[in-house]
């Protein structure tokens, strides 16, 4: 890989990846869920038990893009933001090691994770992967999140109750972006930044997975920024796809055919199989060695399902010291592929 700079691989996640991480619940026993029957599952029926609704669907983005356009229901839409953010914001990961922990250590500082997701799950794995190495992968929360805080002023952003490096004022909560059909991602200045930086990290990726995103009907301006970001598919022909979902894999073909050149892709049913769970610190790495450079590679070294925190010390432990000692500018060693 002489004179070639390997590029980010970017992961953008959805509510099927915070089920993944929590499946049993989090450390309390709440659960969280997809977007269909979340009014059910999170008890907030009481909130809107005395609208008449028009809409049949138990699909919270279907509820609620009809409260929000209708003036009887001002109340009531921000009695159900309020819960809805404060029982996210209650969500806690277990003391055990989550997928989401695996996901933080399986990435580094050149790439990112792009969430639409608003629990604090994510950031809270942040925080206690930084425990490992600060050489960890940069986090944009495309709809909010009731974990980040925001620094309008001085436009930084970090935990919620921490204080701003500049003005050393306390972040400010950023809002959740509700699923209303036509979404103003430039409304609210923090998600309009996440919004620029993702498509800039997407465009320069080299690597790209989705991870429990079922791009919902709510979000085609999303998915449009996304693919616009992505780029023609003709300009990608070397690039990889990597798609974690529950789905069967002709419907995966058919939501992401705009973003899979020919057979560029991979389909996993969980994060174990995936090439995070695989290949963890070096997935562009080895896809390039491998598919580039015809070197075989080891999948038996990675990540796998029950870890405890010491069997991650010890599957990363090597991967850190070649981290360390590999200068600035240079790419990490081939781990995974044998020559």
């Amino acid at each position: 890989m002489k004179g070639i700079i390997m590029r980010r691989h970017t992961v953008i996640l959805g509510a099927g990846a915070t089920i993944a991480t929590i499946p049993n619940g989090d450390r309390n026993g709440n659960k969280s869920s997809v977007m269909n029957g979340l009014i059910e599952k999170l008890n907030l029926n009481d909130v809107i038990s005395n609208v008449e609704l028009n809409t049949k669907s138990k699909n919270l983005e279907d509820i609620y893009s009809e409260l929000y356009l209708r003036e009887d229901c001002r109340d009531v839409v921000k009695e159900l933001e309020k819960r809805i953010y404060d029982y996210f914001a209650s969500l806690e990961l277990p003391e055990y090691p989550t997928i989401y922990d695996l996901l933080i250590l399986s990435l580094t500082s050149k790439d990112v994770i792009t969430t639409f997701n608003w629990d604090p799950l994510l950031i809270q794995a942040y925080c206690r992967c930084s425990g490992f190495t600060e050489n960890l992968p940069h986090i944009f929360c495309l709809h909010g999140n009731v974990a980040m805080g925001y620094c309008e002023k001085d436009v930084e952003f970090g935990i919620n109750g921490v204080t701003c490096p500049v003005c050393e004022s306390v972040f400010t909560p950023t809002k959740l972006l509700y699923p209303v059909k036509e979404k103003n991602y430039s409304k609210d200045d923090y998600i309009n930044k996440c919004w620029e930086a993702t498509e800039q990290c997407i465009e320069q990726s080299s690597m790209l997975t989705i991870f429990g995103y079922s791009a919902p009907t709510t979000d085609k301006e999303a998915v449009t920024l996304l693919k616009k970001a992505w780029g023609d598919l003709e300009s990608r022909q070397l690039e990889e796809v990597s798609v974690i979902d529950i789905v069967s894999e002709d419907e995966m073909l058919d939501k992401w055919k705009d973003f899979i050149y020919s057979h560029h892709y991979k389909y996993t049913n969980d994060f174990y199989s995936s090439y995070l769970g695989k290949f963890p610190r070096r997935t562009c790495e080895t896809i390039f060695a491998t598919f580039l450079m015809n070197l075989p590679a080891d999948d038996t070294r990675g990540f796998y399902e029950g870890m405890s925190w010491d069997d991650i010390t010890d599957i990363l432990s090597d991967l850190l010291i070649e981290e360390i000692n590999t200068p600035n500018g240079k790419n990490y060693p081939c781990t995974y592929n044998r020559n």
